[in-house]
């Protein structure tokens, strides 16, 4: 090959590594050892936020937050913060020609010509991928915490109920029961991503699972319960649909009436349950389990339970504290 054939192929691979550099989607740059931009790619530019080569002659400085900018080793030997990060992969802070700060993903090399010691930086915003995993993490948080509550729900349950039940068998009817008012709550508030519960739908759906459509009138205006509360308010229902199917109304021919008002968030809601046309009602002298679970619930609630004996029929108001809606 002659010298002039040589001096083409160089040439023509130097424009190769041009069009490279200068078409690359990601982000590079070239710094020398004083922290001087020496070159930029365009994606580097408007990463940064800057136009055409106003990148060039700007220092490390410019584009990178603390502590990632000039500082000096502990021998004295100035640094140019992007030597501090050689490697691959490295999370740093950037900053925008405008001064925001995003998070960047550099990999860095060091590189010498004619004597001169260079860095070239591959440059990626991940700062959607840190958003994301904090993301993730928060929501496994979030996922323990509510396993952890509702296993300690379902133990409180078993072992109340198996210490209130006179056989084995009625302690699994019961507790299967319960189990599965409390899995309906869960589905709910699961539809809605867990950020609360309509109290239409809660009570909609203990209606469905006792059969009670027929003997049950339900009205209130449109209300958002957070979901600690929409879960209490579930298990509530469960308990008062069990007993005036066995004690109240719905064991003897008669009418449930379930109402509530109030549906601003911050606001008090008040949820009356009625008990209408079953047989004769008288205040039991000890409270069984389902009762006392309905009075322990008011916490949950935020606010209180409380049953009225009355002759002609049960009657329970719910206090609670209405959430924000979606």
């Amino acid at each position: 090959m002659s010298e002039i054939d040589d001096d083409l192929g160089l040439h023509g691979e130097a424009c190769l590594f041009r069009t490279i550099f200068e078409t690359a989607i990601e982000a590079i740059v070239v710094i020398d050892d004083d922290g001087v931009i020496r070159a930029c790619n365009p994606a580097a530019a408007r990463l940064f936020g800057y136009r055409g080569d106003e990148m060039q002659g700007c220092n490390v400085r410019d584009i990178m937050a603390p502590p990632y900018r000039d500082v000096r080793s502990p021998t004295g030997e100035r640094e140019t913060g992007v030597r501090r990060i050689l490697g691959s992969g490295r999370a740093v802070a950037g900053v925008r020609k405008n001064g925001s700060t995003f998070t960047l993903e550099l990999s860095i090399t060091e590189w010498r010509q004619n004597g001169e010691r260079l860095f070239t930086g591959i440059l990626r915003d991940v700062t959607e991928d840190v958003r994301v995993r904090e993301l993730q993490r928060l929501m496994v948080n979030e996922l323990n915490h509510r396993v952890k509550n509702t296993l300690a729900t379902v133990q409180a349950i078993a072992l109340q109920t198996l210490r209130n039940s006179e056989t084995p068998r009625a302690a699994a009817l019961a507790l299967n029961k319960r189990l599965v008012a409390l899995a309906g709550a869960h589905d709910i508030l699961t539809r809605e991503s867990w950020e609360g519960a309509a109290v239409t739908d809660i009570v909609a759906a203990a209606v469905e699972a006792h059969g009670a459509g027929g003997a049950t009138t339900c009205s209130g205006p449109s209300a958002w319960l957070a979901p600690k509360p929409a879960v209490a308010l579930a298990l509530i229902l469960h308990e008062l649909f069990t007993n005036a199917g066995k004690f109240g109304a719905l064991a003897g021919g008669g009418q449930v009436s379930i109402s509530w008002a109030g549906g601003t968030a911050g606001q008090d809601l008040i949820l009356t349950w009625r008990e209408q046309g079953g047989p004769a009602v008288t205040a039991p002298v000890e409270h069984g389990f389902g009762l006392r679970m309905m009075e322990a619930l008011a916490s949950d609630l935020s606010g209180e339970v409380r049953l009225d004996f009355r002759t002609d029929g049960l009657v329970c108001v719910i206090r609670t504290v209405v959430g924000a809606p979606l």
